[in-house]
């Protein structure tokens, strides 16, 4: 290669209102065009200056690509980010979750040069979050701070990431409740008289997520009703924002059970849904949809929520219940009455058990007691007893 061509570095002294500053510079080539270019960053000291330097051209000598620090801000690199994002396989749910908390980080230090951001300006972002917000919702965002980040190193916009230097908000754990049998049962007898009673009863006793019943298709059932193959969600809300997608993981793609209960209520559900298709007439537009409007096409998940509020103020119940909580009843029921905790987890569509024990495991402790006492009882036992004895003597006259 041409010396010419080559990274090399100086360093020169300039003046300040502050006194003597040292401005090290790595010159360098772009790899694209081959024109010169520069890379600057001003110290206290000369010595501190001359190392930066160095450090700088060995990493541009050992990778002639690499790309300098971007002039991007970190408003318009997040938006860059979200793009990325946006091409790989993420739930509409998820992205659109990114862009609401995206806005946090924009709001705070958008404006900044995504090149000078330094740990202490993370740090400065974290605190006045965790004024604003819950500590969930502070660790939730600081992970995908640090995760755009490590794109930007990645993409080589910046040398390393100031995220990493900077310890993220503590979460504080929360003890997950569930609707009580009684609740639940108060607010089933309250939906029988509501259009949507299958679809509150179908997730109740199946488990599964609201955006995975509400994309269910009458062919996705057995002929006999009997089981139920998950294979699609319902995610976003409005006409622009809402999709129907795969579920996001493998374990989401799963057939269900379908409790003899369940299989009556679907099959009146399916002659109800016939009358309204004939009433409809032409402005029924038929989609084979297992739950839907009066008009047969599907249900928005926000409005579905809202009328599961007015159910719940029917019900005499707290309105701060969602139709989730449907779900986390029957597995919290479920498991506290020594249902393995692997067949919960497939039948919620977990993507592993470990991850069904770290939402659910409150309510095992309970079991181990029982287990205890069951062991006890048997080792009380004086059948038990006996036979041990029996062993016992018998093992010591072997020897």
């Amino acid at each position: 290669m041409n010396r010419l061509k080559d990274p090399h570095t100086k360093v020169q002294k300039r003046a300040s209102k502050h006194g003597p500053r040292w401005q090290g510079i790595v010159i360098y080539y772009d790899p694209d065009t081959g024109r010169r270019r520069q890379l600057a960053k001003t110290f206290a000291r000369q010595r501190e200056a001359e190392d930066w330097a160095k450090k700088e051209e060995v990493q541009f000598r050992s990778n002639p690509n690499r790309r300098p620090p971007t002039d991007l801000t970190v408003s318009q690199f997040m938006d860059q980010w979200l793009e990325i994002k946006k091409a790989k396989p993420v739930g509409e749910g998820t992205l659109e979750s990114y862009r609401y908390r995206v806005k946090n980080i924009q709001d705070f230090m958008g404006e900044r040069s995504l090149k000078t951001l330094q740990p202490v300006h993370v740090q400065e972002f974290y605190l006045d979050l965790s004024k604003q917000y819950p500590p969930r919702t502070c660790a939730y965002v600081s992970t995908l701070l640090r995760a755009a980040l490590e794109t930007a190193v990645n993409l080589d916009l910046i040398p390393s990431n100031p995220a990493r230097k900077v310890p993220k908000p503590r979460t504080v754990a929360r003890e997950r409740t569930a609707l009580t049998l009684a609740e639940a049962q108060a607010v089933l007898r309250v939906a029988e008289s509501h259009r949507f009673h299958a679809l509150w009863w179908f997730i109740a006793l199946t488990g599964v997520r609201k955006g995975e019943a509400l994309g269910l298709r009458w062919e996705d059932f057995t002929s006999s009703f009997e089981s139920v193959t998950i294979r699609r969600t319902v995610s976003g809300s409005g006409k622009k924002r809402r999709r129907v997608t795969t579920p996001k993981t493998d374990r989401g793609n799963r057939t269900v059970a379908v409790p003899a209960i369940l299989v009556t209520i679907l099959r009146d559900h399916l002659a109800q849904q016939g009358t309204l298709r004939r009433a409809g007439g032409e402005d029924w537009q038929e989609a084979g949809l297992v739950f839907t409007t009066s008009r047969g096409t599907l249900i928005d998940p926000r409005y579905a929520s809202a009328e599961f509020k007015k159910v719940l103020t029917k019900a005499g119940l707290s309105n701060t219940w969602r139709i989730h909580d449907l779900r986390h009843a029957m597995a919290t029921h479920w498991l506290a009455s020594g249902v393995s905790p692997k067949v919960v987890s497939e039948r919620l569509g977990h993507s592993s058990v470990a991850f069904t024990l770290q939402v659910y495991g409150h309510v095992l402790p309970n079991q181990q007691a029982e287990a205890a006492e069951r062991v006890a009882a048997a080792l009380l036992n004086d059948e038990f007893i006996n036979s041990s004895s029996t062993r016992a003597s018998g093992s010591s006259s072997n020897s």
